[in-house]
C-alpha cells in the first residue's frame, strides 16, 4: 500500500524550532531531534505523523541464550563398524544397545550474546532460544527442545560443527552463518495453537496491558517453523495502519512468515526506560510459546519512529533479532550503550527528508551497525562527513544502493538512498521488494 510523502508546511517549521533536529543520540541518553508532523506521512494503510524525539535512558544488555542438545536419538543403530563423528571407533559388533544414548558427543552448552558496560541487565537468555554468538552462527548447534536428531536411528556420519545451526533430521550444519542454517523451533512447534489472526489482541507487560495485531498464514502448519516479522508503526500511526499488509510484505512472503504489529503507547515508540523493548520481548515470548516460530529468523521493520524502534531492538537484542529494515528512521527510541552484537542491517532514506533530516538521521545508525558488523567499505571508521560522502549519491526517486564489503559472514549491511522527502515508499514502489529480498536471504 503506497505511503503519502507530502509533509504539511507546519512540519518543517516545527522541525526548525526543535534544537538539533538532525542531531544524533549520544550513547543512550536523551535524544534531541526530529519533529512532529501534523497529519503528515502515511505508510501502508494510511495514518499520519512521524518522528518526535524520544528519551532513552539506559540501554539493555543481552546476556545471551543457551542451547543444549547434541544427543543422538534413542533407538538408533549405528552401522556395523561405523565410526563416530567425534573420531572414535565403535567396538566390534557396531551395534548400540537398544534405547541407549551415545556416550560421546554429549551435550553442548554455550552462552551467546555478551555483557557490556553501562545500561541495564536482564535482557537476553530466554529459555528455549538457541541464541546467536557475536561472531555469527547459532550457538550450541542443536534444536532448542532437547537437541535430539529425529527419531528412528542415529545420524550416519552426521555431526554439528561448532557455531552452526541445529540438526533437524541428520546430516551436518557448517559453522557460521548466524541462523542461515537449519531452523530453531520454538516451544510452540508441534502443538495445536490457540493464537489466531486478529487485531487488538492484549498482553500484560509490567502491570499494564499492551495490544498488537497478529496475522498467521492461512495454511499454518504447527510443525513448520516460520519466520517472524515485527512491524512497528510510525509516530502518529497505529498498528491498524501497518496491518494487514505489513509494509506490503505480506503478499511477498508467500505464506512463509508470521507478522505482528505492536501498538506503541501514545502512537509512538519513545521506549522510555526500555519499556518498549520489554514489551517486544514479552510479546516474542508469548508468540514463541503459542506458535511454531524459527527463533533464528526473527526480524524487525519500521518507518520513521518505527524504524527507530527497529534500530533500538537491534542494539538491545542482537542475540534474538536476525536482521532489521529501517526506513527513514533514526535513534529517537534510543540505543543500548556499548552494544557489540551484530545484526544484519538494511536502510532506506530520502536525501530531501524534511522530518528525519538526512544525513543527521539514518546515516549515524547505518554507520553504527557497519562498525558492529565489521564492514570495511564504505569505511565506517571515517568521520561522519567522510562516511556520508562515501555513500551513493542518488539522482532520482529510484534507489541508489550499496552493499557494504568485508562484513562478518552472515551479517550484511545494505543502504538504498533516494531523492525524496519523508516516506517509507518513494515513487516507483521499489522498497518492499528490496526489503523482502534482504530479509528472505536468511
Amino acid at each position: 500500500m503506497k505511503m503519502m510523502s507530502k509533509i504539511l508546511p507546519i512540519t518543517f517549521v516545527l522541525c526548525l524550532t526543535l534544537a538539533g533536529c538532525g542531531a544524533t543520540n549520544s550513547d543512550d541518553v536523551a535524544q534531541t531531534g526530529g519533529s512532529t508532523s501534523s497529519g503528515g506521512d502515511q505508510a501502508s494503510g494510511g495514518g499520519g505523523g512521524t518522528t518526535a524525539p524520544g528519551t532513552q535512558t539506559g540501554g539493555t544488555v543481552a546476556t545471551g541464550g543457551m542451547a543444549t542438545g547434541g544427543v543422538v536419538a534413542t533407538g538408533g543403530t549405528l552401522a556395523t563398524g561405523g565410526t563416530l563423528a567425534t573420531g572414535g571407533t565403535l567396538a566390534t559388533g557396531g551395534t548400540l544397545a537398544t534405547g541407549g544414548t551415545l556416550a560421546t558427543g554429549g551435550t553442548t552448552a554455550t552462552t551467546g550474546g555478551e555483557s557490556t558496560s553501562g545500561g541495564s541487565t536482564g535482557v537476553g537468555g530466554r529459555s528455549g532460544r538457541g541464541g546467536r554468538s557475536a561472531g555469527g552462527g547459532n550457538t550450541g548447534g542443536a534444536t532448542p527442545t532437547g537437541g535430539t536428531s529425529s527419531a528412528g536411528g542415529a545420524t550416519t556420519g552426521g555431526s554439528t560443527a561448532a557455531g552452526g545451526g541445529s540438526t533437524e533430521t541428520g546430516g551436518s550444519t557448517a559453522a557460521g552463518g548466524g541462523g542461515s542454517g537449519d531452523p530453531l523451533k520454538s516451544e510452540g512447534c508441534g502443538t495445536a495453537t490457540t493464537a489466531k489472526t486478529g487485531n487488538g489482541q492484549t498482553i500484560s507487560v509490567g502491570g499494564s496491558n499492551r495490544t498488537y495485531n497478529l496475522r498467521i498464514p492461512d495454511d499454518y502448519d504447527m510443525n513448520k517453523p516460520y519466520r517472524l516479522m515485527i512491524s512497528y508503526h510510525w509516530m502518529g500511526g497505529t498498528a491498524n495502519n501497518v496491518s494487514p499488509n505489513f509494509y506490503d510484505l505480506w503478499n511477498l512472503s508467500g505464506g512463509s512468515t508470521i507478522f505482528v504489529a505492536p501498538q506503541g503507547n501514545g502512537n509512538a515508540w519513545s521506549n522510555s526506560g526500555g519499556a518498549d523493548v520489554e514489551f517486544s520481548r514479552a510479546l516474542l515470548d508469548q508468540l514463541e510459546s503459542q506458535l511454531c516460530i524459527d527463533t533464528s529468523r526473527i526480524f524487525c521493520e519500521g518507518f520513521s519512529m518505527g524504524g527507530s524502534m527497529s534500530y533500538a531492538m537491534a542494539s538491545a537484542m542482537p542475540e534474538t533479532i536476525r536482521a532489521v529494515a529501517v526506513h527513514s528512521g533514526g535513534s529517537m527510541s534510543g540505543t543500548t550503550r556499548g552494544h557489540t552484537g551484530p545484526v544484519a542491517y538494511f536502510m532506506t532514506h530520502g536525501t530531501q527528508d524534511s522530518v528525519c533530516t538526512y544525513p543527521g538521521y539514518g546515516v549515524p545508525q547505518l554507520q553504527d551497525f557497519a562498525k558492529v558488523n565489521g564492514c570495511t567499505k564504505p569505511d565506517p571508521s571515517l568521520d561522519a562527513n567522510g562516511f556520508e560522502a562515501a555513500l551513493p549519491n542518488p539522482n532520482s526517486a529510484a534507489g541508489a544502493c550499496v552493499d557494504f564489503e568485508g562484513c562478518k559472514e552472515g551479517y550484511p549491511v545494505r543502504a538504498c538512498l533516494f531523492v525524496g522527502d519523508h516516506t517509507a515508499s518513494p515513487s516507483g514502489g521499489w522498497v518492499p521488494k528490496e526489503t523482502w529480498d534482504f530479509i528472505s536471504q536468511f
